[in-house]
């Protein structure tokens, strides 16, 4: 399955740069709020990657396994209460509402946002 609309550029503006940004440092925030270092890494990689404007990393850092595969994936971490689970849970579907707006169109994405 080709994760990338064919032929089709990536949108690296400075908006949704800045939005990604944000995004990501948010995510972070929550994740050291729970006490955990899962995905910090991948999340570096994404935004270091849009920054340099790097399509081809970028592609390769987006859907990684520990973002959005299956069991022990970022999207699935369990927060330990209702409060930080929302507060994830909004983070990440902001970060993977800014992927989309750069022009990644892959179902898991919109899957992990439902």
């Amino acid at each position: 399955m080709n994760i990338f609309t064919r032929n089709k550029e990536l949108n690296f503006s400075e908006e949704n740069i800045e939005s990604l940004t944000k995004s990501v440092t948010e995510l972070k925030i929550v994740l050291n709020e729970v006490g955990t270092s899962l995905g910090q890494q991948e999340l570096t990689n994404v935004l270091a990657s849009a920054m340099k404007k790097d399509s081809k990393l970028f592609k390769k850092y987006v859907l990684t396994n520990e973002l959005f595969g299956g069991a022990g994936a970022l999207w699935e971490l369990y927060c330990g209460n209702d409060k930080l689970q929302s507060e994830f849970q909004n983070k990440f579907n902001g970060f993977c509402k800014d992927l989309i707006r750069i022009g990644i169109e892959n179902r898991r994405i919109k899957q992990v946002m439902n």
